[in-house]
């Protein structure tokens, strides 16, 4: 048996897999980021002996976590959604109140862990695996082994500049994040979207979406284009096609032709990822584009917990 945690922003989710990849017990509780950095961190070290403590058998646990995770010192570096962390040893601070193997690293690149060993790319030796969520992620699988990088930071595909005559705002610039103008997280990500849709639907006085207000959001413009309200429809066409050039360019420099999308926004109606797909078809390279394939994740909620297993048992395999 092999643990996994998926350290999310607002939530900790937590379970057991064998070794086929099938969850045979999980559970979750509430971060609470807000709380800093020590209190995260005694919250991961009680999860982590709780497993080993409750699961005879347990041969090692993975952790997904939200920052880059340098592969060398196993460090993360400032994680975004995490208040007062800076660069933190936490494989090494988790390890020592276990007697188990511990790893970590990213959780998009958990994710597609996941996809790899028990999903959508089970019979793919390269993929390319993007997460769609709050922000946009994703991890590159080549020969079956994630490739994160020579400090951990591959695979941020949302950081592709897809707007290249964007100015950064005000905002961008006091915030020391001027690197954030014009790059695809800014436009598909959540927000992005939200904001996206409310501009169209601006075009369109009887769109559904407008009865929402305030309260928009990305589930609800998926539920209003399946009755096919052209707003929300709009939408995610517009949103397919930002995703496909961005990924067009990633696949130009890793010759890659197998796309599996995730996250939460990859539930959304068909038309999003058929448009991403059209999109690929029409701007990949002619050497890729021909044969480029879009699959839509296996794992959707459980990503996170299955792919930090696989990290932990493939920790184990590495010794």
């Amino acid at each position: 048996m092999f643990g996994g945690i998926d350290v999310g922003g607002t939530n900790i989710k937590f379970g057991i897999i064998d070794s086929d990849g099938k969850i045979v017990w999980q559970d979750s509780m509430p971060t609470n980021a807000h709380l800093g950095k020590e209190a995260v961190i005694a919250t991961l070290k009680n999860i982590t002996v709780q497993l080993h403590e409750q699961h005879v058998g347990l041969q090692s646990v993975g952790i997904g976590f939200p920052s880059v995770v340098n592969p060398q010192n196993k460090c993360v570096y400032y994680p975004p959604n995490m208040p007062g962390w800076d660069v933190v040893p936490l494989q090494e601070i988790l390890q020592q109140s276990l007697a188990v193997p511990v790893a970590i690293d990213n959780d998009a690149n958990v994710a597609g862990l996941a996809e790899s060993a028990f999903g959508a790319g089970r019979n793919d030796s390269h993929f390319l695996y993007v997460t769609l969520g709050t922000g946009v992620g994703g991890a590159i699988i080549i020969d079956k082994k994630l490739f994160t990088g020579e400090r951990g930071g591959a695979g941020e595909i949302g950081h592709v500049i897809v707007n290249a005559f964007t100015e950064p705002t005000d905002e961008q610039r006091n915030s020391g994040r001027s690197f954030r103008a014009g790059v695809l997280e800014e436009y598909i990500g959540r927000n992005g979207l939200i904001t996206m849709a409310k501009h169209i639907a601006a075009e369109h006085p009887n769109s559904m979406l407008h009865a929402y207000g305030d309260d928009l959001d990305v589930h609800h413009i998926s539920e209003s284009a399946h009755t096919n309200d052209i707003a929300a429809l709009q939408t995610l066409q517009q949103t397919g096609k930002l995703l496909g050039l961005g990924i067009a360019s990633v696949l130009a420099v890793l010759d890659m032709r197998v796309v599996i999308v995730g996250g939460g926004i990859s539930q959304s109606h068909d038309i999003l990822l058929q448009t991403t797909h059209q999109t690929l078809q029409q701007r990949a390279l002619q050497t890729i584009a021909p044969e480029v394939v879009v699959r839509k994740a296996h794992f959707t909620n459980h990503a996170g917990i299955v792919g930090a297993a696989v990290l932990g048992k493939q920790s184990i395999q590495n010794l």
